[in-house]
């Protein structure tokens, strides 16, 4: 009997495992196909992007169970840190976009490496209050301003066909619908599964209209292929880039602290201040790999407190299997040159919704403020600054030393400095300490 059991233990955890995995999907499978598109690789470079996607996510999942906070939370793609490849990716000129990227991933070893030496020291609280609601909710509006334009230009097949395609529309309306009925109407497991879903309906309806990409697809050498690290060329040093990536990593020290607050109360455990400590530790670790492997930034996921609620897995062995599960996936080509043929449109349409709602979350840190004439000039110049720059040609500041275009050029990191300035040096007051806002920075 006891034999039995055994095995049927095993079962359901296995059986679980992939209800996590096919969750952590839901979460990979569209950004290394939108932020492959913003800097024109080729097919064979989003779909070895996939891979590697697949690969961190799993792996960093495993880092942070085994050597982090230890609790039951999936990492993955952080909005921030993949809306910022978009936004960087826009902005720059054709001839950049390769040093760019590898850019990038200096700024993420930097960025991790400075969360692994914060974990260390008892400045965390006093770091997180430079980044009041009035910073964040600055950042995030910013951060989803600039991208706006790209999300609905492909949306509506502007970006694919250069005039508004009524077949595009419709479908990519269609999907961003189905996401939001099953997110406000499902109930359940099917609830945490809303992009999936709707990716799969907008990718066969794609298929049924015959608007499928019929150009010659990647083929991969073999079925097994290990991860390379530094796909993008060795790391390059870009103070601007570098500087951004460092405040988004510290940015999201409130989203790794309140994911860990959330799965604490999905698995009705008491979490102590050094588990938060060990999360910030753990997101530094899987920040450098980010880097090192050439990825998309990642970070432990509140949504997963959703899941566990919804389906009542608690225990961390079915996490991690499904962790497992797509690490090794991160080992197979064809899975990657699979969801590598997405359509760009289905994906812009499945991070509609979450991108929507990172708007939404910086709209409500401002409107918990006080709206006092310090305030609203605080938020003001800060956004007036930051939105009007994003507006400038490229061509405006060709005149400007490399190192510093970088910086200038950038809207969201001017506009998030201006308002730190103003919040803490030119009109500081008092700070009672920021509140946890539990959200999917």
């Amino acid at each position: 009997m006891e034999e039995l059991n055994r095995k049927n233990n095993h079962f359901l955890a296995g059986i679980q495992g992939i209800q996590w995995a096919v969750f952590m999907l839901t979460n990979i499978v569209a950004v290394p196909v939108v932020v492959g598109a913003a800097f024109h690789m080729t097919s064979a470079d989003i779909s070895t992007f996939m891979q590697r996607m697949l690969f961190v996510t799993g792996a960093s999942t495993l880092i942070q169970v085994y050597f982090g906070h230890k609790l039951p939370i999936v990492e993955g793609a952080a909005g921030m840190w993949w809306a910022l490849f978009l936004l960087l990716g826009e902005m720059s000129m054709p001839a950049e976009r390769g040093h760019l990227l590898q850019q990038l991933e200096l700024g993420l070893i930097t960025a991790g490496i400075i969360l692994v030496i914060l974990s260390f020291l008892p400045i965390i609280t006093k770091i997180r209050n430079l980044f009041t609601p009035i910073a964040t909710g600055v950042y995030l509006i910013l951060l989803v301003s600039q991208m706006s334009g790209s999300f609905l230009k492909s949306m509506l097949g502007i970006s694919s066909t250069g005039h508004i395609n009524g077949e595009i529309s419709i479908i990519s309306i269609i999907e961003v619908v189905i996401i939001l009925i099953i997110s406000l109407r499902v109930k359940g497991i099917w609830k945490s599964m809303g992009p999936l879903i709707g990716i799969v309906i907008g990718w066969v309806l794609f298929f049924m209209f015959g608007l499928m990409d019929s150009g010659k697809a990647y083929e991969p050498t073999g079925w097994f292929a290990i991860p390379k690290i530094f796909s993008w060329g060795m790391p390059r040093f870009d103070f601007g880039v570098t500087l951004t990536s460092i405040l988004t990593g510290v940015v999201l020290i409130s989203n790794v602290i309140a994911s860990i607050l959330v799965i604490g109360m999905a698995i009705e455990k008491d979490i102590q201040p050094n588990v938060h400590q060990k999360g910030i530790f753990g997101n530094g670790i899987n920040l450098i790999v980010s880097g090192l492997y050439s990825v998309v930034g990642v970070v432990p996921l509140s949504v997963g407190g959703g899941f566990i609620s919804t389906t009542g897995i608690k225990e961390k062995r079915p996490l991690l299997i499904g962790a497992a599960i797509i690490l090794f996936t991160g080992y197979l080509p064809y899975i990657g040159r699979f969801f590598a043929t997405m359509p760009l449109e289905v994906a812009y349409a499945s991070l509609f919704i979450p991108f929507s709602q990172l708007l939404g979350f910086g709209v409500r840190d401002l409107m918990g403020q006080e709206p006092t004439s310090r305030n609203l000039l605080v938020i003001g110049l800060s956004l007036m600054a930051g939105i009007g720059l994003m507006f400038m040609p490229p061509s405006a500041f060709e005149s400007v030393a490399p190192w510093l275009r970088n910086i200038i050029a950038n809207g969201l990191l001017v506009g998030l400095i201006l308002c730190l300035i103003l919040e803490h040096i030119v009109f500081p007051v008092k700070q009672k300490g920021v509140n946890e806002r539990v959200s999917n920075h």
